[in-house]
């Protein structure tokens, strides 16, 4: 049966399908719109230039994949080309009417992206991401790229992003980190009232609705969720779930986990995930605070080098406060660095005698290789049952 919360994520998840006749709308009323890959782009900027965001970040099904041969080596990850396949396939409503297109290039795979949207000659732009984050130079050089965006911005518009308006979009944000924060620790709860695959819905949900209506919903979630009774119980084994991204869509190990008896308490994602764990402050000198926010703060990406440490160690500190029974680490196909970090994620697991599963996707799940994912999922998920008694 289908709990009062779970209904509400579906409202939730259901608006984001009609997030794309939402955007016609604003863009007949003469608002821009702006699309965006990656974590890295402030939607603070966007909407404070009077435009509106759009996060690009779909997948999970296996013919948008295939859909790019004639563009992509097979040999990038399924997400990145899942970007540019519903493009070609026809079946993406809204990069046709975008405005702009920012996207990050921190990888091989991004920045060939970059390079087709502008050969199909959508208005794609690049947010240059430095990986050697540790550096100060790079710190200004990614400060620099925001002032350029915030220029662009201007120019696309026709209007200043003055400071009241900038800060008013931080406070927004802020308040809407805080909620979806405030959320998540429900799971700290030994019978949280929320598992992660709702969490993970309502955190996507965040990038497609209006600012103010997203926010007043998700106080009525919160709400609902401090009344309400779990619908999991103190023996489900905790899980934690990790890799570069759960992309919009691809919800099938989410929910075969929690289909298999466990509870998904937290989330160690890099990429299509609002990270909650700071905000950006509005005093001061507000580019800067998000530069601060964006590139400096919270847990750097795989991709930043050298990161594995403060990883490991932001890994065991979520493990310690959600107590973690076992991790689930979700790997897309032929990406490398996340294929050097996985022996580094086992050893640490190992160290803290928390079992992991490797899952691996070309977005195959979506069709055949369902039956034997879900035995490995009950399997590890029964496995741990087993080990807590």
């Amino acid at each position: 049966m289908t709990s009062p919360i779970q209904t509400m994520v579906d409202d939730l998840i259901a608006e984001i399908r009609k997030r794309p006749q939402n955007l016609k709308t604003f863009k007949n009323q003469g608002f821009k719109l702006v699309g965006y890959t990656g974590r890295f782009t402030p939607e603070e900027l966007i909407y404070a230039a009077g435009a509106k965001p759009f996060l690009i970040c779909r997948g999970g099904e296996p013919e948008p994949v295939e859909a790019v041969l004639p563009y992509m080596l097979r040999f990038l990850n399924p997400f990145v080309r899942a970007q540019l396949g519903y493009f070609i396939l026809g079946i993406d409503p809204v990069t046709p009417m975008l405005d702009q297109i920012a996207v990050h290039c921190d990888d091989c795979h991004s920045s060939r992206l970059a390079d087709l949207f502008e050969y199909l000659n959508l208005p794609a732009i690049r947010i240059g991401i430095p990986t050697d984050w540790k550096k100060q130079l790079s710190v200004d050089y990614f400060a620099q790229v925001l002032e350029k965006f915030k220029a662009g911005l201007e120019r696309l518009t026709g209007n200043q992003i003055t400071q009241g308006s900038l800060e008013k979009m931080i406070l927004i944000f802020n308040r809407m980190r805080e909620l979806l924060k405030t959320i998540s620790d429900l799971r700290k709860d030994p019978s949280p009232a929320i598992g992660g695959y709702d969490f993970i819905r309502m955190n996507h949900a965040s990038f497609y609705w209006e600012p103010e209506d997203y926010i007043a919903r998700l106080e009525n979630i919160y709400d609902g969720l401090t009344r309400g009774e779990s619908r999991f119980t103190r023996q489900a084994p905790r899980i934690l779930i990790a890799g570069r991204v759960i992309a919009v869509g691809d919800y099938l190990v989410p929910k075969l986990v929690e289909d298999s008896g466990g509870v998904i308490v937290a989330e160690f994602l890099d990429e299509g995930f609002r990270h909650v764990d700071h905000v950006v402050s509005s005093h001061g000198i507000l580019m800067k605070n998000l530069t601060q926010a964006y590139y400096s703060d919270g847990v750097p990406p795989c991709i930043f080098q050298p990161a594995w440490r403060e990883r490991m160690e932001h890994l065991k500190r979520l493990i310690r406060d959600f107590a973690v029974d076992g991790v689930v680490w979700y790997q897309l196909s032929f990406d490398e660095i996340y294929d050097m970090e996985y022996p580094v994620m086992a050893k640490a697991m190992g160290e803290v005698e928390v079992p992991i599963l490797h899952l691996e996707s070309s977005y195959e799940y979506a069709r055949e290789a369902t039956g034997p994912l879900a035995t490995r999922v009950e399997s590890f998920i029964s496995s741990i049952k087993a080990r807590k008694g």
